[in-house]
């Protein structure tokens, strides 16, 4: 119990220190954003977030995650009829899924917030991948470090 602890913290001041990514974009990638952020659809979001995916992670020298995007509504749950939690994503093993639908309403999620999320997975996968974090944190360090391809890929 206090080993794993120890590895946390240590993995937390690590991944707070790193506020910046080895990421570079190419033209392909700055493209496959631009689409990304006009889809609405889930398979054509998953056919261009996987060649998005693909890109950076080839840029990166490491292998990509497999992303799914399903077309059901996140996974959640109610109290007394009110929202108290929603998935937006997972990550787990390489492999990244994303429901388009809100939670509640059933809509199609609003594309920044599809890109916003699929960029969140892949700081995962960057973390353990680039960074060989044994786990990945929400540290400010980790939301830095997708500032950072945001920018990069938005500008």
């Amino acid at each position: 119990m206090f080993w794993r602890q120890d590895i946390n913290k240590a993995v937390y001041k690590k991944s707070n220190s790193i506020t910046h990514t080895q990421f570079q974009p190419s033209t392909a990638s700055v493209n496959y954003t631009k689409k990304l952020l006009t889809s609405t659809d889930a398979s054509e979001r998953q056919s261009i977030g996987q060649s998005l995916l693909d890109e950076m992670s080839g840029s990166l020298s490491i292998p990509p995650p497999q992303l799914n995007v399903n077309d059901k509504r996140q996974n959640h749950s109610l109290k007394n009829g009110k929202l108290m939690r929603k998935t937006y994503a997972t990550y787990k093993a390489g492999k990244i899924t994303i429901s388009n639908k809100t939670a509640i309403r059933e809509s199609v999620i609003a594309p920044k917030t599809f890109m916003d999320t699929l960029i969140h997975e892949f700081m995962h996968h960057y973390d353990y991948e680039v960074l060989k974090f044994p786990s990945s944190l929400h540290t400010a360090g980790f939301y830095y470090r997708l500032g950072d391809i945001m920018k990069k890929l938005i500008g």
